[in-house]
């Protein structure tokens, strides 16, 4: 009788990855434009834009590895520290400091997989103590100090309207074209389809003849690249920045990324849904702080989503120790 019923179950819960974060996203947009006629609004919307668009390319990267089954906690201090180093070295090297920040980036990665497949750390444990050692050499090169950036060709790379005067912000377009990189890479390319068979079959990828320990490494470079990107278009939107950039955005991340639908046993989901979680999770934030919460409620609220999405997007007949 389990058996004839198991579709039904899996049909139920595909269904519910995609009609709950939908509604969810009505429901906030209804909720925030009857508290605030403004919210929509052309400024309102420029706000929304600048809030979201580094969030949205932080969380693709991320998807990146829980696509794969497994975690990256380095995300928020990669970004960090290519945000950072920015703001510290942009006055002697110009626009040469956004690949320097990206290849720092890149190489923060590999080293989350090399960490992971050749010494055999899980996931979580590797990132979480690369994301301290990265937060140490932050406050090394920083030196606690906060750094403003006033090259008006760097920050043209986020704050450049597109048409000018009522268009939107270059940050924007910038993330929806890493957004619609990321789905490209997944869906259309042989690397994309060997992240989700490893997230789906680690030992069946195995014996497909897939380069497991390849696939990782690459999967995390390209995780730890995409957080150096939005390192770099977040200190290009604010300004400047000190150590208090990406502080607590682990949990938020996390969220947008299941309420889009990517379960974090790996293999279901999308960075297709991701853009929708992001969505939600930048602008339910936005909700909450104008009605006066505080971030520590926010951060409880978050969980909350988080735990739920989890639970509906999680393939129970797959629970084990994710490396």
């Amino acid at each position: 009788m389990a058996e004839k019923s198991f579709p039904h179950y899996q049909w139920l819960q595909r269904n519910l990855n995609t009609v709950v974060p939908i509604i969810a996203l009505i429901v906030i947009v209804l909720a925030m434009q009857s508290i605030n006629p403004a919210f929509f609004s052309h400024q309102g919307i420029v706000t929304l834009v600048y809030s979201m668009s580094w969030f949205l390319i932080a969380a693709c990267g991320l998807t990146f590895v829980i696509l794969m089954g497994s975690f990256d906690f380095s995300v928020p201090s990669v970004l960090k520290l290519s945000a950072l180093l920015c703001g510290i070295f942009l006055p002697q090297l110009g626009l040469g400091v956004v690949p320097l920040a990206l290849a720092v980036s890149a190489i923060i990665g590999i080293v989350n997989g090399i960490i992971l497949t050749k010494f055999n750390v899980p996931s979580f444990m590797a990132t979480l103590a690369t994301s301290v050692l990265v937060e140490g050499i932050a406050l090394i090169l920083s030196r606690g100090y906060i750094y403003v950036v006033t090259d008006p060709l760097f920050l043209g790379l986020a704050r450049t309207f597109i048409p000018p005067g009522f268009g939107l912000p270059s940050i924007f377009y910038w993330a929806i074209g890493l957004w619609l990189i990321a789905i490209f890479i997944t869906l259309a390319t042989p690397f994309g389809r060997a992240i989700y068979a490893i997230g789906g079959n680690l030992y069946g990828a195995k014996l497909a003849g897939i380069n497991i320990n390849k696939v990782r490494i690459l999967t995390f470079m390209l995780s730890a690249l995409y957080a150096g990107i939005a390192g770099v278009l977040f200190m290009a939107h604010k300004g400047g920045g000190s150590m208090a950039i990406g502080q607590l955005e682990t949990i938020p991340l996390f969220a947008s990324v299941v309420v889009g639908g990517t379960a974090l046993t790996g293999g279901v989901g999308g960075i297709h849904r991701t853009l929708i979680g992001a969505i939600v999770i930048t602008w339910l934030d936005s909700g909450l702080s104008m009605l006066g919460f505080d971030f520590n409620i926010r951060m409880i609220v978050f969980g909350i989503v988080a735990i739920i999405m989890t639970a509906l997007t999680i393939d129970r007949r797959r629970i084990k120790i994710i490396k």
